[in-house]
């Protein structure tokens, strides 16, 4: 948890972090920062299902990208800004030319130079048994989830992914 503490000349405190500021003797309670999603998957289908399922808004803001190239190319471009930065990321295995294990693999090269964590969950079509044991040697990956992914399946990402 991160806290920015404050003292201005009057003696006033101000405290931020968590969701709040507190201005003493007052407690002012703010929105807390929602998250970004990053997608990449060659599905339009998919792109617009995760889109439909984010209403509520739980997430402020969801990127598409549907090649592994162009995502590598914007995590590095903007490894120094955590901002640009996405919070959590659903990759698909199974995208033409660059796959998704192509993006694994690079993304393991880069990871360390990000900076801030990013969790990462493999969103697939895939069923087979060898995905899953491959996906478990990918110390960074949050979960393996099978598509396709429902509404409340959705949600509880986002508020898992919110929460911590």
């Amino acid at each position: 948890m991160l806290l920015y503490i404050a003292v201005l000349a009057n003696g006033t405190l101000i405290v931020t972090g968590c969701g709040y500021v507190y201005i003493a003797p007052y407690l002012i309670m703010i929105t807390l920062r929602k998250q970004t999603l990053l997608v990449l998957d060659d599905d339009d289908v998919f792109h617009r299902i995760v889109a439909l399922a984010n209403k509520p808004k739980f997430f402020k803001h969801i990127c598409h990208f549907t090649e592994v190239d162009a995502l590598i190319t914007y995590l590095k471009d903007n490894r120094n800004n955590q901002f640009k930065l996405p919070d959590m990321m659903f990759v698909d295995l199974a995208i033409p030319h660059k796959d998704g294990w192509n993006f694994l693999d690079a993304y393991e090269e880069i990871r360390s130079s990000l900076s801030k964590p990013i969790k990462v969950y493999v969103v697939t079509v895939s069923v087979r048994k060898v995905d899953h044991e491959r996906v478990s040697g990918y110390s960074f990956i949050e979960q393996f989830i099978t598509k396709p992914i429902s509404m409340d399946r959705f949600r509880e990402l986002a508020r898992y992914g919110l929460a911590a």
